[in-house]
């Protein structure tokens, strides 16, 4: 999170994990490797 507001990102919001390989081809591989994807958003000032 602190990368995020280095690069000069604000109202940084994290929200869950969440399984983005179910259902792929590379399903398996990422499930030896313990891979999720967390959701979050943030916005640069003046945008």
């Amino acid at each position: 999170m602190a990368v995020v507001r280095q690069a000069g990102l604000v109202d940084v919001r994290v929200g869950c994990m969440i399984d983005v390989f179910s259902g792929s081809a590379h399903e398996s591989d990422a499930k030896d490797f313990e891979t999720r994807g967390i959701v979050f958003s943030a916005r640069k000032p003046g945008a």
